[in-house]
């Protein structure tokens, strides 16, 4: 096993000329894109376009859409956000949308991409990996495929951002090889989940070396750091916190509070104004969805379970309307009001209550555990601020419970400023928990935080080296055999290879959970094989497979023991004329920090052409 740095430069390089940088933020909840152009980028970066999305039936623009895909009857793609609710909620007030393919917050199926990390007893959780055939059910339980419907909404928000760009003829003279794609994900995706986006983007039709992942909390720290101080909520009053927060040397927080995940990552401020990571990167499901959720439980816990699944299926467009309505209350809510929160409830709803129990609303909560904090007036719930705000808790408590422990670390000790970003952080009580739960620690919110992300992957994009390097969050090895000791290995392992003894299965690290890797770093291993046997001979003709392991422990060693798992695998393919691997021969692996990803080649010792991937799915 060998270890290397490189010129950042060899690590980072991309193959084509980048006129523009297109950034796609796909969001579990809201999505949107932005771009720039190099000129303007070397002259004032954050000379950034965004879009403006608008919806026909609640008149409401924003800077985002909602992640949500429409399906034709014949499974043909009709359209996307607000579009897409509102023909949907169309064709449901007309009873036709029966046959029609709805997908909404699709995105948080990648979070069953394996993954191993600590449950709240200690012990460590496993998720299913993907595969590439998954499905994915709509709205009614109609199936298809997964990596289609996130190639429908990347495809459509690269087409809608190439149309808009030509009827303003911004494109004249520039070539689709002219345009770089950047694709945000969450930090804490795996390189399982990384992979079957990058696939979909290939499905939607962008090419492989057009195109660079971005950790979103990254992505927005480096827009966050550009900012002038009237860009930030806390401006006058912090301005020197914010100066100081991005200075060289100073380590700070970023909080993405996204729509389904909330990502924390740590930061330093190098010498020559890179940015490196201190800490692993970590989070979880615990952004706005889960206020939906608590939202969603209260109604069912108040009008009965069947009553308001018969609202959700047969009145879709009401069901639509009410959550859009819950959005819009999610970032008015403040942390110390004592006011009535009004919330217009569809009249649906409360007739279909009727029909099932014979009684009205008004009965209903004076009879509930919530006859004292609501109440019914015309077609509204008007619930008490406590109340309200009790929806927020267990996402609010997954969120400070996570930082107070990251901030336990030594590394994390000294940092200047936690800078807050994402869709959920336009709500003004999460801001102020978090402040009142961390009163010596001073918090920095943009304006326009859901913006950052798309933005800051605008920047990483024209200037990917800008990260020079990051903290490994699992441990990655494959499995190999070394000489039995009796008294070091278990006897289960023991194999005999030309009748020596071996011990089998001993995890090889390539890298090391906590291990800090540079981009362009390199790390390499070589394995001897031979297909002189006779019964080995068919292989000459099939690929090399290595299995690639990870465990969220720094040095295991077996690949069986407990938290190992096997994450893919290594594809190794022979090049040459005869299609067929030398008889003897040694084939040396090198892998590559990447970007957020990492990159495999092969070099067999007969100088024989081989190409190398990684397939994690």
């Amino acid at each position: 096993m060998t270890h290397e740095k490189q010129n950042p430069k060899k690590g980072g390089e991309q193959k084509r000329e980048k006129i523009v940088v297109a950034a796609i933020d796909f969001g579990s909840t809201y999505s949107g894109y932005a771009f720039s152009f190099r000129d303007d980028f070397q002259t004032n970066p954050l000379k950034i376009h965004t879009n403006h999305w608008s919806s026909v039936q609640s008149g409401g623009i924003s800077y985002k859409a909602p992640t949500t895909v429409l399906l034709k009857p014949d499974q043909t793609f009709h359209s996307f956000g607000y579009d897409a609710e509102d023909k949907y909620a169309e064709l449901s007030e007309a009873e036709e949308h029966q046959e029609w393919y709805y997908f909404s917050r699709f995105k948080m199926k990648l979070m069953n991409a394996l993954d191993i990390s600590k449950d709240q007893t200690g012990s460590d959780r496993l998720f299913t990996k993907l595969e590439r055939s998954m499905e994915i059910e709509d709205i009614d339980g109609k199936k298809m495929p997964y990596m289609a419907i996130i190639a429908h909404a990347i495809r459509y928000l690269k087409e809608h951002l190439l149309r808009q760009l030509n009827d303003k003829n911004i494109l004249e003279g520039v070539t689709a090889d002219g345009i770089f794609w950047v694709l945000t994900v969450p930090a804490i995706w795996t390189d399982s989940a990384k992979q079957f986006t990058r696939e979909a983007a290939k499905e939607a039709g962008i090419h492989d070396d057009q195109l660079m992942l971005a950790y979103e909390p990254e992505a927005a720290a480096l827009y966050c750091r550009l900012l002038p101080i009237d860009r930030f909520e806390s401006g006058g009053e912090h301005q020197e916190l914010v100066l100081k927060t991005f200075e060289r040397g100073k380590k700070f927080m970023v909080i993405d509070l996204g729509g389904g995940t909330v990502d924390f990552s740590v930061q330093e401020t190098t010498g020559v104004g890179k940015m490196k990571s201190i800490h692993d990167v970590c989070g979880g499901p615990w952004g706005g969805a889960k206020v939906d959720e608590e939202f969603i439980q209260f109604l069912i816990k108040l009008v009965g379970a069947d009553v308001f699944t018969e609202f959700k299926d047969e009145c879709r467009s009401e069901y639509l309307e009410l959550m859009r309505i819950l959005e819009i209350k999610k970032k008015q809510i403040d942390y110390n009001s004592q006011n009535k929160i009004p919330f217009r409830i569809p009249v649906s709803l409360f007739e279909i209550l009727k029909e099932h129990t014979g009684c009205t609303i008004t009965d209903i909560i004076s009879n509930s555990p919530y006859a004292k904090s609501t109440n019914y007036l015309q077609d509204r719930i008007n619930f008490d601020a406590s109340l309200f705000r009790s929806f927020f808790r267990s996402s609010l408590q997954d969120i400070t419970s996570h930082l107070r422990g990251i901030l336990e670390d030594p590394v994390c000790q000294d940092l200047l400023g936690i800078v807050v970003v994402g869709g959920y952080a336009d709500s003004r009580l999460v801001i102020d928990s978090l402040k009142d739960a961390f009163p010596g620690k001073r918090f920095v919110v943009p304006t326009e935080a859901g913006l950052a992300v798309a933005k800051g992957a605008v920047l990483f994009g024209h200037d990917p080296e800008i990260i020079c390097s990051r903290v490994c969050r699992y441990t990655y090895g494959d499995d190999i055999c070394i000489p039995f000791i009796e008294d070091k290995h278990q006897f289960s392992n023991l194999t005999l290879i030309n009748k020596k003894r071996f011990c089998k299965n001993i995890f090889q690290k390539f890298f090391e959970k906590g291990e800090k890797v540079f981009l362009g770093e390199k790390r390499s291993f070589t394995s001897d094989y031979d297909f002189r046997d006779e019964g080995r001979a068919y292989q000459r003709q099939q690929p090399l497979t290595i299995k690639v392991y990870v465990s969220n422990r720094k040095t295991p060693k077996y690949i069986d023991d407990v938290g190992c798992r096997v994450l893919g695998e290594i594809i190794v393919k022979c090049n040459n004329k005869s299609k067929l691997w030398p008889e003897t021969f040694s084939c040396e692996i090198q892998m590559e920090i990447a970007g957020t990803e990492i990159q495999v080649t092969a070099t067999l010792s007969t100088k024989e052409k081989a190409t190398a991937k990684f397939d994690f799915l």
